[in-house]
C-alpha cells in the first residue's frame, strides 16, 4: 500500500505556493534554509538539500524526473521516494504548496486570521490590539537616525550606560531608599506614564533595527495584559536574515534602547534633589532595569530573551520542539503506547530541549496562576468572571484539544490515569498535616525584665557590672539631666512664689482670692511633685533581686539614653528562657501549641533542649524584641531604618524589624547553664491540621496586604 502512495506521488506535478521567501542561514555550524510564509506570517527551517528539492516544484515536472535530475548532479545521491513523500506531506501540513485555487488559499487566510482574533478575544486577561502596518514609517525614519545604529551609536550607548549605572552605585543607599514610595497610590500617574513611555520606546527601537537590516516590519499594536498596555512590534520578519548577529541585535533593541533611557534618567536622578523630575527619573530607572529585565528577558516566554536565546547557542523553535516533547511525554504517561514514548535524550540539545519544555510549562502555570488570581482579587466579581472565562480559553480547550489528539482505543487507560493524577494532585492540595514551625529565639535570664530610661540624661555613674547579682532596690545607674534638674528647681520656685501670694491674699482677709490663690498653689505644688518624681527615676534601682546583663555596660559612662532607651536587663539568677521573634503567620500554631513541649537548638551546641512556652505577646510590632536577633546584632531578622516614625516621634528607636513579629517567652527545661545571647531555634509541631491549599491562599493574602499596604 505504501509503494502505491509512492508511485502515485511520482506522477505528480506539485508546485510551491508563489510568494514564499526563501533566505539561507547558518545554525549550529550548518547551513539551513528559512522558508517564509507571508500570508500566516509564519517561518520554517529546512535542510540545503531539501531547499534545492523545494525550489524545482515548479508544477511542470513530475517528482520522478526532480529526482532524476537531483541525483545526476549530486552525483548519483537523491532522496529515497519515501522520503520525498514524507517531504511533500510536510509541505501541504504547513500550506506551502498551491493544490488550492487562489479564492480558497485567500479564504483559508481569512479563516485563519478570523481563528486567531477570536482566540485572542477569547482571552479577556491578554488582548491583542493590530493598530497600524509601520514598514513605510520605519523606511522614512531609518535613514535619518542610521548615525545611532552603528559603531558611534553604541559608543555613546556604552558611555551613557556607564555614566548612568556609576553615578547610581555611588549613591545606593539613597536610590534604594526610593523603593518604598515607587507603588505609592500619588504615584500610579507618573509610574504608569513611564512605563507607556519606555514601552513606546522599546518597541520603536525593535522596528528601527529590523527595518536597518533589511527585514521589513508587518504590524504594531497593543496588549492588555491584566488591562495594563504594553506594546508590540511583529519583527518577525528578522528571522529570515542571514546574520544570527543581526537576528539578536534586533531581538536586544528593545532592552537597549530601555537601558539607554534608563541611564539617562539615573544621571538625571542622580543630579536633582527631590520634586517631580526626581521621582519620574527614580520610576524610568527602576521600569528601564529591573521590570525590562524580569520580563522582556526572561526566556521562558516568548519575549525578547527567548529569541536572544535560541540565536545565540543555535537554538530554532526551541518553544515549541520543547512543547511538543512535554506533551509528548504527558501522552505517553497517561495513554501508554511504545509509539508514544519520547525517545532517549542523547545530545545535549535533546537534555536542552526537554529541559526548557518542562520550565517554560511550569513557569506558564505559574504567571496564568497568577493573572487569574491578580483579576479575582484585584476586580472582585468582574475579575472572578473574566478569570473563568480566561481560565476557560487558556486551559480548558487547550487540554480538550490535547485529549481529542489521543485515539479512542487508549482512552480508558487515560481516564484511569488522568483519575489518578488527579486524585492525588487533590490529595496532595486538600489532604491535612500538621505542619513544622520554626521561629529564631535568643537565650535570656528566666524572668528577665527590661529596664528603660523614663527620664532621658548622661549616664554620670556606673555601679555594677555584667553578670553581677543584684538585691532589691540597690543603685544600678546613676544619670545628669541638666534641664530636667533646671525645670525642677523653676517648678519649686513658682510653687513656693504661688504659696505666698496665697498667705497674702489670707492675711488681707481676702477669702475668694486666697481660695484662688490656693488652688494655683496646689496645681504648682502637684507640678513640682512630677517633676521631682520624674528626676528621681534618674537613679536607676533594681525592681527585684537578680542578675544584671548588659554586654556594653562597661562603656556606658558617659553616654547619653534617651527615654524609653535600654540600659540594662535583670532576671533570676537561676534557669533560663528563650526569648522568641514569631511570624505573623505562625502565630495562631504557636498559641496553639500551649502547654505542649517545644524543642530548641541552640547554635553551636549538639544538644537539643525541652522547653515551656509561657506567653505570646497580644500583637505583633515592629519594635526590635531583642537586638540580638537583628541583623545588626549578627541574627537572622532584616531591619530597616524608622525614619518617618523618628521625624514625628524623636525618641522613637533608629531602627525597627523590616517585617512585623510578635514576641514571645519559653521557660528552657534544663539545668544545663547556657550563655545569656546566645541564638537558638524553637521548634515544634503545630497542633492545628492545615492544607496546602490553605497555605498556598494565606501567603498569596499576605502578599496582597503587603501590596496594598505600600500602596497606601
Amino acid at each position: 500500500m505504501e509503494n502505491r502512495s509512492v508511485r502515485e506521488v511520482e506522477m505528480l506535478r506539485p508546485r510551491l505556493r508563489p510568494g514564499l521567501r526563501f533566505s539561507l542561514q547558518e545554525t549550529g555550524g550548518r547551513r539551513v534554509c528559512v522558508i517564509e510564509d507571508p500570508v500566516a506570517s509564519r517561518f520554517h527551517r529546512a535542510g540545503l538539500a531539501e531547499y534545492r528539492f523545494f525550489r524545482e516544484l515548479d508544477g511542470a515536472r513530475t517528482v520522478a524526473s526532480i529526482l532524476a535530475r537531483l541525483a545526476r548532479d549530486g552525483g548519483g545521491e537523491s532522496f529515497t521516494e519515501q522520503e520525498a513523500l514524507q517531504m511533500i506531506r510536510w509541505l501541504k501540513d504547513n500550506h506551502l504548496l498551491a493544490v488550492e485555487s487562489d479564492r480558497a488559499a485567500g479564504d483559508r487566510e481569512h479563516i485563519e486570521k478570523a481563528a486567531q482574533s477570536a482566540a485572542a478575544w477569547l482571552n479577556p486577561l491578554i488582548v491583542k490590539i493590530p493598530l497600524a502596518r509601520p514598514d513605510a514609517f520605519f523606511a522614512r525614519v531609518e535613514p535619518s537616525l542610521r548615525w545611532a545604529l552603528g559603531g558611534f551609536g553604541f559608543i555613546l550607548w556604552l558611555a551613557v550606560v556607564l555614566t548612568g549605572a556609576t553615578q547610581t552605585a555611588m549613591d545606593w543607599p539613597r536610590f534604594t531608599k526610593g523603593f518604598d514610595g515607587i507603588l505609592a497610590r500619588d504615584n500610579w500617574v507618573w509610574l504608569f506614564l513611564v512605563w507607556i513611555a519606555l514601552k513606546s520606546a522599546h518597541e520603536f527601537s525593535h522596528g528601527l533595527f529590523c527595518k536597518h537590516f533589511g527585514a521589513s516590519v508587518r504590524e504594531i499594536g497593543a496588549i492588555l495584559v491584566l488591562f495594563v498596555p504594553m506594546g508590540y512590534v511583529d519583527a518577525t520578519a528578522s528571522i529570515g536574515l542571514a546574520s544570527k548577529w543581526r537576528r539578536i541585535m534586533v531581538s536586544f533593541a528593545g532592552l537597549y534602547m530601555e537601558f539607554f533611557l534608563a541611564a539617562l534618567a539615573a544621571i538625571v536622578w542622580a543630579n536633582t534633589g527631590p520634586g517631580l523630575a526626581n521621582t519620574l527619573a527614580h520610576d524610568a530607572v527602576v521600569t528601564g532595569t529591573v521590570v525590562t529585565l524580569f520580563f522582556n528577558a526572561n526566556p521562558l516566554m516568548r519575549f525578547d530573551g527567548y529569541y536572544i536565546l535560541g540565536d545565540l547557542f543555535d537554538l530554532p523553535n526551541l518553544s515549541s520542539r520543547g512543547r511538543a516533547w512535554f506533551q509528548r511525554s504527558l501522552a505517553w504517561l497517561l495513554a501508554g503506547g511504545r509509539e508514544l514514548r519520547p525517545g532517549p535524550l542523547r545530545t545535549g540539545e535533546e537534555w536542552v530541549v526537554a529541559l526548557y519544555g518542562i520550565a517554560s510549562t511550569v513557569w506558564q502555570a505559574v504567571v496564568l496562576a497568577g493573572l487569574l488570581a491578580g483579576a479575582s482579587v484585584a476586580l472582585h466579581g468582574g475579575g472572578a468572571l473574566l478569570a473563568a472565562v480566561a481560565a476557560a480559553a487558556w486551559v480548558a480547550i487547550p487540554v480538550w484539544r490535547f485529549f481529542a489528539s489521543l485515539s479512542g482505543g487508549r482512552w480508558p487507560r487515560v481516564a484511569l490515569r488522568s483519575a489518578l493524577f488527579l486524585g492525588g494532585l487533590a490529595l496532595a492540595l486538600f489532604a491535612p498535616f500538621h505542619r513544622s514551625v520554626s521561629s529564631p529565639g535568643v537565650v535570656e535570664l528566666a524572668d528577665t525584665r527590661t529596664l528603660r530610661a523614663e527620664c532621658p540624661g548622661f549616664v554620670e555613674r556606673v555601679n555594677v557590672e555584667d553578670g553581677q547579682l543584684v538585691h532589691k532596690g540597690q543603685i544600678l545607674l546613676e544619670l545628669r539631666n541638666d534641664e530636667a534638674s533646671a525645670l525642677l528647681a523653676k517648678a519649686r520656685l513658682d510653687a513656693a512664689q504661688q504659696e505666698l501670694r496665697a498667705r497674702v491674699a489670707y492675711t488681707e482677709g481676702d477669702i475668694s482670692g486666697f481660695q484662688a490663690e490656693n488652688a494655683k498653689a496646689e496645681a504648682l505644688r502637684k507640678e513640682a511633685a512630677n517633676h521631682e518624681s520624674f528626676l528621681a527615676t534618674l537613679t536607676v534601682r533594681a525592681p527585684m533581686d537578680g542578675r544584671v546583663t548588659n554586654r556594653k555596660l562597661a562603656q556606658m559612662q558617659g553616654s547619653f539614653v534617651e527615654s524609653g532607651g535600654e540600659m540594662l536587663r535583670i532576671g533570676r539568677p537561676e534557669g533560663n528562657d528563650v526569648k522568641i521573634a514569631v511570624a505573623q503567620e505562625d502565630e495562631p500554631h504557636l498559641r496553639a501549641a500551649a502547654g505542649r513541649p517545644l524543642r530548641v537548638r541552640i547554635e553551636g551546641r549538639g544538644a537539643v533542649f525541652n522547653a515551656r512556652l509561657l506567653r505570646v505577646e497580644a500583637r505583633a510590632t515592629r519594635e526590635l524584641i531583642d537586638p540580638a536577633l537583628t541583623a545588626l546584632g549578627g541574627g537572622p531578622l532584616a531591619v530597616r531604618r524608622a525614619e518617618e516614625q523618628r521625624n514625628e516621634k524623636p525618641q522613637t528607636p533608629e531602627y525597627e524589624l523590616a517585617e512585623p513579629r510578635f514576641g514571645a517567652t519559653a521557660r528552657l527545661e534544663t539545668d544545663k547553664p547556657l550563655d545569656i545571647g546566645e541564638l537558638g531555634r524553637v521548634k515544634f509541631r503545630s497542633p492545628r491540621a492545615a492544607t496546602l491549599w490553605g497555605e498556598m491562599q494565606s501567603a498569596f493574602t499576605r502578599w496582597m496586604k503587603r501590596y496594598t499596604a505600600r500602596e497606601s
